[in-house]
């Protein structure tokens, strides 16, 4: 497997012709901790549509000439296959490696133990993207190399498996003791950063079960609201990319901007027409305007010209323009979905619910009279906008994640808006919605037996695209 360390920059030595190339170089412990962090960020952040379909299903972004992906038809491209080993291979694989080394690289036992459990965090986070993309996955056994092919387990107990993963985490960080430092991208080894994260990550996991489980995910939501949660912005797990090197900056500018697939993609038109009607500050934020002065998106799956559409801000696609896997924004709708559920935290829903588009809005660099006079709008106000809390904070949550494109989809399945199958159906689709990625191709054919028993506990005991994960109503 090949390492990428980040880094500004490497030198060629002259002493590496002294390697031998078959054998295995040794790499620090803190290296392989911030390969496996860097690539899940990456992968969380990429648009390609061979690894993460998710901005073109949420309709965030859509394909111009090639629709496969628009149309919900996934065979031909495999973006499962590529979500799957790029998690599994790159992110789970470099943490596990990282693991194994701790103890001979650190020496000081509460600094150890911190590097321990913040790895534990990010793996956490990563088993929660496949099996909340999946179902059942390789979980127990899934990085245990005397088993090649490993079982899949039940999702749902995958699921609750995490929620008390984080509860040890969180119990086990010590602030008194640092952890990685500057290997750290996220957080810089800041140990009470990640405390905070952990807690976040445990409200969000709390709520995804919230529908099949209130009396659980109200337990969990209360401890991770005392353990502390993101406060303001600057709490947001962001990785910064370095535009020095180009396998160092951010995947969208390597695919889009170095790579010039830009013209694949365009705003979806649906996502456009939500902003302007709104008059939502962010639409100039997040993107140009097209050749005739105005905002326009591609109807997904009809074919587009992105010539004759706008495209996305300097901004983001910025070579260093941050990647970002948990925010503050999240937290505060997060909260204000709480208080509708009727569990008991501090503040409203409408209180929360400013809160969180303010965040947004603020990080994407609008103004705080921006957000005021954006939330004073009587179809943005949380007291006046259309629809239950459902609506509301799912039309808003959407927009927010406008570079978040797996919780995009995620929230979607799960609170129901936008209704993109009723709303904007995609010309040409299939069908509806995904529910959830098929497995991988290879799956079937390299671990058929266990492939077989997981696609056998999936409802209708068929691998479609259709069957609905424990959570979703």
């Amino acid at each position: 497997m090949l390492l990428l360390v980040f880094a500004s920059s490497c030198t060629k030595h002259l002493e590496d012709l002294n390697n031998d190339p078959r054998s295995a170089i040794t790499a620090p412990s803190s290296s392989l901790f911030l390969a496996g962090e860097k690539a899940l960020v990456d992968v969380y952040t990429a648009d390609n549509w061979n690894t993460a379909p998710f901005r073109v299903i949420s309709q965030v972004w859509t394909m111009n000439t090639y629709n496969n992906i628009t149309h919900y038809q996934f065979a031909t491209d495999n973006p499962s296959g590529g979500w799957w080993n790029a998690i599994y291979t790159k992110v789970l694989s470099n943490l596990d490696q990282a693991r194994g080394l701790y103890a001979t690289d650190v020496q000081e036992p509460n600094a150890l133990r911190n590097d321990l459990i913040i790895t534990d965090i990010l793996e956490v986070y990563a088993y929660s993207l496949l099996v909340n993309t999946f179902g059942n996955i390789p979980y127990t056994k899934a990085l245990n190399r005397k088993t090649p092919f490993p079982p899949y387990d039940d999702a749902r107990t995958v699921e609750y498996d995490l929620l008390k993963r984080l509860d040890t985490c969180i119990a086990g960080l010590n602030t008194a003791y640092g952890s990685f430092g500057t290997a750290d991208q996220l957080y810089k080894g800041d140990v009470a950063s990640w405390k905070r994260f952990a807690a976040t990550l445990k409200l969000k996991l709390a709520l995804l079960i919230a529908d099949t489980d209130l009396a659980t995910a109200a337990g969990k939501v209360k401890e991770a609201v005392a353990a502390g949660l993101f406060r303001t912005n600057a709490d947001n797990a962001s990785l910064t990319y370095d535009s020095s090197a180009v396998i160092n900056s951010n995947p969208i500018w390597q695919d889009l901007v170095s790579g010039a697939n830009l013209h694949y993609y365009s705003p979806a038109a649906y996502f456009i027409q939500n902003l302007q009607q709104r008059s939502d500050p962010r639409l100039l934020l997040l993107f140009t305007k097209d050749p005739n002065g105005n905002y326009s998106g591609g109807t997904a799956g009809a074919g587009n010209s992105a010539a004759t559409l706008s495209s996305f801000s300097a901004q983001w696609l910025a070579p260093a323009f941050p990647g970002v896997i948990l925010d503050y924004a999240e937290t505060e709708f997060l909260l204000a979905e709480a208080v509708e559920r009727g569990i008991s935290v501090d503040g409203t829903a409408a209180t929360h619910y400013d809160s969180a588009v303010t965040a947004s809005i603020r990080s994407w660099g609008g103004s705080e009279a921006d957000a005021q006079a954006y939330l004073q709008r009587g179809d943005v106000a949380y007291a006046t906008a259309t629809g239950e809390w459902r609506q509301k904070i799912g039309i808003q949550k959407w927009i927010a994640f406008a570079n978040r494109n797996w919780d995009s989809w995620t929230e979607i399945r799960r609170l129901g808006y936008p209704d993109l199958d009723a709303a904007s159906p995609p010309v040409g689709a299939v069908g509806r919605l995904p529910l959830r990625l098929n497995y991988p191709p290879a799956e079937q054919s390299s671990n058929a037996t266990n492939w077989a028993a997981a696609v056998k506990a999936l409802p209708g005991g068929e691998d479609n695209l259709s069957a609905r994960l424990f959570w979703e109503r």
